[in-house]
């Protein structure tokens, strides 16, 4: 059977229909794209609408907006030495880098990634339930991104961060330089679905941090947990997609695949340390040269801060660790032992 991803065709063994993890796979992909119309918080929405000026969201400016331990420099002398005044204003850009790096990953990693998936460019999940679960997804991105903006601007109007702004965040940019590498449309598709499925299994357990904490904002900590309801959703999508669209593809395609899955671990990773250094210079943070040259020593990429077990397990299942060339990957990017 001829498959085509991209410009490239290759042949590789016929879809079998009872093949367990794929069928499996494909009957819980079917069964989340009949059950959107009830999860989701898009359609929630229209008799569950967020008010923003309502008693209980009311903007407090004695709350801080952010969790100071999702600072690359929470511990730093420097930082805990600084005024009440200036740490409620870093932890504000915190929050408005963390609103503004979710909007990056909806918009410019899932996106186009479900986008492949519609226009029949991915094997695997080209048949009618694949491109409908992946219009779904599109339409719970979209809402996520509003939700972010309408926290971004009230942040930005009650802290006066109106003018801030913030370079491109690493995750993307690295992608981005990764599909530079290759010439084949192909490759670059696999590195997108790549850092789509890591960004989906990652976000929710980062998400969880901030939807719990009852010392945020309040406005804050629900908008994060509408998103997490959705993303806990993503994760299983984004895990059973992939699942579907290994299996289909060619050998050669298939050890691309399990080079590049590990990659983005390593850029959500990356403590932002230049995204950090605009937010602190424009805050007027004295001592900003002096925390972020110790981060970058320290700290610029902490496999530590994050849970990757569940892109291991992933790998495991597709059998991407099955072959030395996989378990190099892995190993290469600091995941394995």
């Amino acid at each position: 059977m001829t498959l085509v991803i991209g410009s490239q065709k290759s042949t590789t063994k016929p879809f079998i229909p009872g093949t367990q993890e794929i069928s499996h796979s494909r009957q819980l992909l079917n069964k989340m794209t009949q059950n959107w119309s009830r999860r989701a918080k898009v359609v929630q929405a229209k008799n569950h609408n967020l008010d923003f000026n309502s008693p209980e969201l009311a903007f407090n400016p004695a709350r801080d907006d952010f969790r100071i331990d999702l600072l690359p420099f929470k511990d730093h002398p420097a930082f805990l030495e600084a005024p009440l005044k200036m740490q409620q204003q870093i932890l504000s850009c915190g929050w408005i880098a963390y609103n503004e790096k979710t909007v990056d990953i909806e918009s410019k990693v899932v996106s186009p990634a479900c986008n492949h998936i519609i226009y029949q460019e991915v094997p695997g999940v080209d048949d009618g339930v694949g491109r409908e679960i992946a219009s779904d997804t599109l339409v719970d991105e979209a809402y996520h991104i509003l939700l972010v903006m309408q926290a971004c601007r009230i942040t930005r109007e009650q802290r006066g961060l109106e003018s801030l702004k913030l370079p491109n965040f690493n995750l993307v940019k690295q992608m981005t330089l990764e599909q530079a590498k290759y010439s084949e449309r192909w490759q670059k598709i696999l590195v997108q679905i790549a850092t789509a499925t890591v960004s989906e299994v990652f976000i929710s357990d980062y998400l969880n941090l901030l939807a719990k904490d009852t010392n945020i904002q309040p406005m804050n900590r629900l908008i994060v947990d509408t998103h997490r309801q959705d993303e806990m959703a993503h994760h299983s999508i984004f895990i059973n997609l992939a699942q579907c669209i290994y299996t289909k593809l060619s050998p050669i395609q298939q050890e691309f695949f399990a080079d590049v899955l590990p990659l983005p671990v390593r850029w959500f990773a990356n403590s932002e340390l230049e995204v950090w250094q605009t937010m602190l210079e424009y805050v007027g943070f004295s001592k900003t040269r002096e925390v972020i040259a110790d981060c970058a020593v320290t700290d610029e990429v902490n496999l530590t801060r994050i849970d990757y077990s569940g892109v291991i397990s992933l790998a495991e299942e597709l059998g991407a660790l099955n072959s030395q060339r996989g378990i190099d990957s892995f190993a290469r990017q600091g995941l394995l032992k």
